[in-house]
């Protein structure tokens, strides 16, 4: 996966201490002086991360998955922390949208920002699926419409929703029953009247994030890409709602897999609504974590003889 140049590296061991797997390790070479090596070991943990290329100070490292020429010095963070919270604080999901397309060079832009997102395995699986027409979305939205009316039938059958308990379990069959369905058998009436879709809310471009259903991390992957696009939207103008009722029927749905060509083996993990906000905010809403607790040594007390974190 990796391999460091001999001759460049000048052993300062940078890439050993930040490596969580120690797949650089910091050897004697023949010449009598420090350098690094790929540890033969454990070569094969090596998740592609690129830390390793990304903190050496003399590019002595090459990632084989990952471009050198796209390894750019870091440049300096202007933000400040009110910057930055006052982002964090006002921005809010949009339901609302104008009926004006977004662009595609901004698409790119959160498609971009989306990339940019962290991996809890180094992984670069993750895929975005964009409609950014409302004749392209309307066919999609149809067939969730039409499998949501399905799922409603069944959960009104006991001993089918005793099934659907079984294959999801309770907990998710308790959020179908008690919250999503009373609010999307009124989506379903409306779709059907033409009154307008508020399931996507008449959003003029989506986004869709999925990745291969059996990689480690995949669903929390593409959730952390989707909040970077919704972060960069929020920087263009661009309102953005977070929305978990689409994904669950693109992954079940025959056709509409089809519709979006995913593979066999591929889910779609998170979808983003977008546009322009037809509603503007005026004031912060209050929020807050509903607890704030920071551990004390007599907390990791057991039977009265402290245990060492970690120990």
């Amino acid at each position: 996966m990796i391999s460091i140049s001999s001759d460049t590296c000048t052993g300062c061991g940078a890439c050993e201490r930040v490596c969580p797997r120690h797949i650089p390790e910091v050897v004697s070479t023949q010449s009598d002086r420090s350098a690094a090596q790929v540890s033969p070991l454990r070569a094969d943990l090596c998740m592609r991360c690129g830390h390793c290329a990304a903190v050496c100070p003399v590019r002595a490292i090459t990632v084989h998955s990952l471009a050198a020429d796209e390894f750019k010095e870091l440049e300096p963070n202007e933000l400040t922390e009110s910057q930055v919270l006052r982002l964090l604080r006002q921005r809010r999901s949009t339901r609302r949208y104008e009926d004006r397309s977004v662009p595609r060079d901004v698409l790119d832009q959160l498609a971009i920002a989306a990339g940019a997102s962290p991996t809890g395995t180094g992984s670069m699986s993750n895929g975005v699926i964009v409609a950014d027409r409302r004749e392209l979305i309307h066919p999609l939205m149809n067939q969730v419409y039409a499998a949501y009316t399905r799922l409603g039938r069944v959960l009104s059958i006991p001993i089918l929703r005793q099934m659907i308990a079984l294959k999801v379990g309770r907990r998710t069959l308790c959020t179908l029953v008690r919250f999503v369905m009373p609010g999307v058998r009124w989506y379903i009436r409306w779709w059907a009247e033409g009154v307008g879709d508020e399931i996507s809310r008449d959003c003029p471009a989506l986004m869709l994030f999925y990745g291969p259903g059996d990689e480690p991390m995949v669903e929390e992957n593409c959730t952390l890409a989707a909040f970077h696009a919704i972060l960069m939207a929020e920087t263009l103008g661009v309102g953005t709602c977070f929305n978990h009722l689409i994904p669950p029927v693109c992954n079940r749905d025959r056709k509409l897999r089809a519709m979006l060509g995913l593979a066999t083996d591929e889910r779609v993990f998170a979808c983003v609504t977008m546009g322009y906000p037809a509603i503007q905010f005026r004031r912060v809403i209050p929020r807050r974590c509903a607890d704030v607790r920071y551990l004390e040594a007599e907390d990791v007390a057991v039977g009265g003889v402290f245990q060492k974190a970690g120990g």
